[in-house]
């Protein structure tokens, strides 16, 4: 396989994956040979936009190509489990946009799959675990730097479906795999168990649907089945408490804040920045950057995407260990188990 075919990625998805994944893999050296999305004159307009040589209305067509070897799914939830089996079967390495599955059921036979083929990395995006300042606030906590956790806060308030005329789509659906707790939950239950390198015992929660209804294309309301809003509390195996809050109809955005509270100090990551007390003020300990980002890249998680894509190219050329702190299925399980646990105490 030549160089091109090596570092080839295919996107199955035309939201996330065609404006932030794009342009963060190129920046670190990928290339992007691909692009699928299910309405064929927009994803060929997408394409034309972004550079994408090659474009599909069939995302099976994508796997076919010789000049894909990762394989981008970043579609709704619902899709995942039979995009996930057909990219591993076609030999494909699998990057799987968050939440894993619409189950655990579907999970468990996603892991299943992956397991089927040891020499394919399979991934769950969960790209916040590559930035510099959270592995770092990692390292930290399993070294004793802040002692034993005692609990975390961590929350993600923003506005972006604050507006009830913003159009239904598949978000609003929870058949689809829609909703909060999901898209943003997910990646706050998954930084947890990443930081504190520990396991949830037990989780309890509530969700809201605040925005009951909204306009399809036609303009006519449609039931919105989907949360907007969730609370959750979760108890770690090792002990600690944590709790999250997500919300994204809020009327005004807040940064994503983390904090972790243990016996001799805390470490807070918030705006992009890793801060650290050992009982009297927080003081900025945030590593500097390593990579440099497109001027279009802002916030944790497209610079993560970038950081991300750094380490699939690097795992791409052979470097086994640089894809050590991605998200794997069996973490995509585990984290889905959480979400089912927080919606049936709902």
């Amino acid at each position: 396989m030549g160089r091109g075919n090596m570092l080839g990625i295919g996107i199955i998805g035309t939201g996330w994956g065609a404006r932030v994944q794009v342009p963060a893999f190129r920046s670190v050296g990928l290339e992007v040979t691909a692009l699928a999305g299910s309405q064929a004159a927009k994803t060929a307009h997408i394409a034309g936009d972004l550079g994408v040589a090659w474009h599909t209305a069939d995302w099976r067509a994508l796997l076919e190509r010789p000049d894909v070897a990762v394989v981008s799914i970043v579609t709704p939830p619902g899709l995942h489990r039979t995009m996930v089996a057909a990219a591993l079967e076609a030999g494909k390495h699998v990057l799987c946009e968050k939440p894993t599955a619409l189950d655990t059921a579907e999970a468990e036979a996603m892991l299943a799959a992956a397991a089927a083929h040891p020499a394919q990395f399979a991934l769950i995006d969960h790209e916040l675990r590559f930035l510099p300042a959270l592995r770092h606030a990692r390292d930290l906590i399993i070294q004793g730097d802040i002692g034993a956790v005692r609990h975390a806060e961590v929350q993600s308030i923003n506005s972006s479906r604050s507006n009830p005329l913003r159009p239904w789509n598949w978000w609003s659906d929870a058949a689809q795999g829609g909703g909060v707790l999901g898209a943003i939950g997910s990646h706050l239950i998954d930084l947890l168990r990443y930081l504190l390198a520990d396991e949830v015992a037990s989780a309890d929660g509530i969700t809201r649907t605040f925005i009951a209804e909204r306009p399809d294309s036609f303009g006519v309301l449609q039931p919105v089945t989907a949360d907007d809003y969730v609370a959750a509390t979760l108890r770690f195996v090792g002990g600690a408490a944590a709790t999250i809050t997500a919300s994204v109809v809020a009327p005004y955005d807040e940064p994503n804040s983390a904090t972790i509270y243990g016996a001799s100090g805390a470490l807070r990551f918030v705006g992009g920045r890793l801060l650290r007390s050992g009982g009297g003020e927080f003081v900025d300990i945030t590593p500097v950057h390593r990579l440099s980002f497109p001027a279009d890249i802002v916030g944790d998680f497209p610079q993560g995407t970038v950081y991300l894509g750094a380490a699939l190219k690097a795992a791409l050329g052979g470097d086994g260990a640089a894809l050590a702190p991605a998200a794997t299925f069996a973490d995509g399980l585990a984290v889905q188990r959480v979400l089912d646990a927080i919606r049936a105490a709902s």
